[in-house]
């Protein structure tokens, strides 16, 4: 008998490893868990005594029984069995045969432009086992975990925890996220117009006010007063999910052209759509999915306004149609200044599929008005053929040379406002390039492991005319296909990048793979390179941060900030490159600027005041009262009210002047209580006093600053973006300082080194890559 228990054993082991090979579903997993632990039984019942003789029956009869249970088990698995053992013989002589065969017959060979893996056979059997194991490890989650678990939560955390640890742009996109990213790269959606704000809570409001706010009977319990801080940590939390609450969902935005046109404002309190309610508890995810649909469907949105705009309190109701909503990139274009200057400004956001075309019809409506203000100063527009009448400019085929004005000089310039510009698609990044540079010109270069060498280069003439003096406006902000725009500008010397430093410094291309379920994976798959030859990545990342360290190390060792390595560009390692004009330009830590402008800084008390939501939570009480007049300003009055609307806020706990130091403070108080410097933690909150007593001084200090902050505020609920911004670019100074640069012609081409003699060859046409 032991030995027809091993000879059991080891078939049903083969059995199960030989199943492995195929794609296992739920059935053959639940099977080939049983073989294995019917094999786990026989094999352990060798290594025990024999039963005594009197007992020798009663274990025949059992150990029959066994076989018998099992014997059908054996019977579907025979067929796999011999299946399996064909098919492992094809997997491990396969390859051999086919390499035999390609010895003989030849190949094709690969394009250099790809990076082929001669390991890749062996690279696709080392996923095979991790795949296995993940979803072995789900279902026996899934069926023995000691409470029930939500499998897809599980499954995505475990994948976004593997995307994470290679660099902060690789995601896995579930159903919501990818029907998100598709309508930001697309720019376009099925809705009404409308940015919403609110509670993202899923919490019933009962359970949040019966959390608690401190708990008793531990058996380690910490000083009181480190209790009493985390109490009221959680006490604040309350108060801030509770007010959250209160608010309901309310309007941050009402895009013009849609929910703004229907009369819809920011700060109106949605209470319906359609006859869905909005709870208290109701989240943003629930209201977006109802006002979100099919384009031509009805829709009713019942909304509250406290105050101007409507009967106060009471509920208002409108009637509109969902549409195809465009999110503009370009949120405006206009002209800065005095007219008769006419310098252009576009002001371009992101960079979705209509980027492009946005930007082409602005700087055609930017001519065509520079047209219509040289016609009116006594001048002529001319176009590359010689003088037109301005009267029979086709603005959609002409190149007419903005802010031309032959009598009265005047200078012409255009700025292209690419500050706090995330990025956004490559290919619309090229698309706006060759509106600016000349025919031929290259503009980026991509590759990677996985990706072809590609090179993308301008292929028609450029529609802003070459005599025109572009600046592009960066910051910090300014990333990825803004940053490609700036380097194709820059490196080709067509126009003078201004702004205070560096931008972002992404250099990486990410790909968006669709996956099954609608769902969909976002990666990185190479990096790209200016004309000049340059990657102006400022990090380097590689897998392995949290979470990497193997069993048993030291806390010390888990101080690792982030899910993945990375290791800023130094400056000693920055190469330099060359422009068209032969400036000096460097790789790694972004684009440096040509002109540098300070941006006006904004005060401690205006950050605390923004953050807070000081400025809108006022312009809501505000608006209950008073009515918005004509060339509105913030007068004394309405200044001291806002003042003392933040100083009861302070009082009543919800908002924090010191909240800047807050968290460094709560921090270093902890540590001197538990080490028992009770003398320096009171020293501590009197300097907290002193914070707030020095912040309110602030007041006085910066009233003009808070005042323009406050005046925005309030006519944000009345006037739509475009006019905001028109309104802002008055009192911004880069703006201001960047269009004195391209109204000064020596000083410009000095920037751009075009008084020096240019480099050899023909820049602008050839190609600046090396192969």
């Amino acid at each position: 008998m032991p030995r027809q228990r091993v000879v059991a054993a080891a078939v049903l082991l083969a059995i199960s490893s030989l199943c492995d090979g195929f794609a296992p579903s739920s059935t053959s997993l639940a099977m080939h868990r049983d073989m294995r632990k019917s094999a786990l039984h026989f094999w352990n019942k060798k290594e025990e005594e024999a039963p005594a003789a009197q007992d020798d029956q009663d274990v025949e009869e059992k150990e029959e029984n066994l076989i018998a249970k099992i014997a059908p088990t054996i019977k579907v698995a025979l067929p796999s069995f011999i299946l399996g053992g064909v098919a492992t013989l094809s997997f491990l002589f396969g390859p051999i045969l086919t390499d035999y065969y390609d010895a003989f017959e030849g190949s094709a060979s690969t394009s250099n432009f790809y990076s082929t893996e001669p390991s890749s056979k062996v690279a696709k059997n080392n996923i095979n086992q991790p795949v296995i194991l993940f979803e072995t490890i789900l279902n026996d989650l899934n069926e023995a975990y000691v409470d029930d678990v939500d499998i897809q939560k599980l499954f995505e955390t475990g994948v976004k925890a593997m995307t994470a640890s290679l660099d902060p742009y690789t995601e896995f996109e579930s159903r919501q996220e990818a029907i998100d990213l598709e309508e930001s790269v697309s720019g376009v959606y099925g809705g009404v117009g409308l940015v919403i704000r609110g509670s993202t809570l899923t919490a019933d409001a009962e359970d949040i006010l019966l959390e608690p706010v401190s708990t008793d009977g531990e058996k380690s319990a910490k000083p009181p007063i480190v209790k009493n801080l985390e109490d009221e940590d959680r006490a604040a939390l309350k108060r801030r999910k509770l007010k959250s609450m209160e608010d309901g969902i309310r309007v941050v935005s009402a895009f013009e052209g849609y929910a703004y046109d229907a009369g819809l404002r920011v700060g109106d309190k949605l209470l319906f759509v359609d006859n869905f309610e909005i709870k208290p508890t109701t989240t943003v995810e629930q209201v977006r999915n109802h006002l979100r649909g099919d384009p031509g469907t009805p829709v009713s949105i019942t909304f509250q306004r406290e105050g101007v705009g409507g009967v106060k309190n009471e509920p208002q109701t409108i009637e509109m149609q969902r549409t195809v909503v465009h999110i503009p990139d370009v949120k405006y274009y206009g002209f800065i200044g005095d007219p008769k200057d006419a310098i252009g400004y576009i002001d371009l956001s992101g960079f979705a599929n209509d980027a492009g075309k946005e930007v082409r019809y602005a700087i055609r409506v930017l001519q065509h008005g520079a047209s219509m203000i040289a016609k009116a100063n006594g001048g002529e527009v001319k176009d590359e053929e010689g003088k037109i009448s301005v009267d029979s400019i086709d603005t959609t085929k002409l190149k007419v040379r903005i802010l031309f004005d032959p009598e009265t000089n005047a200078h012409q310039g255009l700025i292209l406002d690419l500050r706090g510009n995330p990025g956004g698609l490559l290919t619309s990044a090229v698309d706006v390039s060759t509106l600016l540079v000349p025919n031929g010109s290259d503009i980026v270069m991509a590759k990677g492991r996985g990706f072809p060498e590609t090179l993308y280069r301008s292929k028609t003439e450029p529609v802003l005319n070459p005599s025109t003096r572009l600046a592009v406006l960066v910051n910090e902000q300014t990333a990825s296909a803004a940053e490609i725009v700036t380097g194709a500008v820059q490196d080709l010397d067509v126009g003078v990048v201004v702004g205070k430093g560096r931008t972002f410094g992404k250099g990486l291309v990410q790909n968006v793979q669709d996956l099954p379920y609608q769902t969909a994976l976002k990666y990185t798959v190479a990096k790209y390179y200016t004309p000049s030859g340059r990657c102006i990545q400022s990090t380097e990342y590689s897998e392995g941060g949290r979470g990497s360290n193997v069993l048993g190390a030291s806390d010390e060792d888990e101080k690792v900030s982030k899910p993945y390595k990375s290791k800023k560009v130094a400056d000693k390692d920055r190469s330099v490159f060359l422009t068209a004009h032969g400036r000096e330009v460097r790789d790694g830590g972004g684009i440096e600027v040509d002109y540098k402008v300070e941006p006006q800084s904004s005060s401690p008390i205006e950050i605390i005041l923004l953050s807070s939501g000081m400025y809108s939570d006022f312009a809501a009480e505000w608006s209950k009262n008073n009515v918005l007049t004509d060339n509105f300003k913030v007068d004394d009055k309405t200044y001291n009210e806002f003042q003392r609307f933040v100083e009861k806020k302070q009082k009543d706990g919800d908002i924090k002047l010191e909240v800047l130091y807050e968290q460094e403070m709560k921090e270093l108080k902890k540590k001197l209580v538990a080490s028992k410097f009770d003398a320096a933690a009171r020293e501590l909150e009197k300097l907290r006093s002193d914070i707030v007593a020095d912040v309110k001084k602030d007041f006085k200090t910066y009233k003009s600053e808070i005042a323009e902050d406050l005046e925005q505020s309030i006519l944000a609920r009345y006037l739509p973006e475009s006019m905001l911004i028109e309104r802002g670019l008055k009192t911004d100074t880069q703006v201001a300082e960047t269009a004195k640069l391209l109204k000064n012609t020596k000083q410009f081409d000095t920037v751009l080194a075009r008084d020096r003699p240019t480099q050899s060859g023909d820049f602008k046409t050839a190609s600046v890559f090396k192969p």
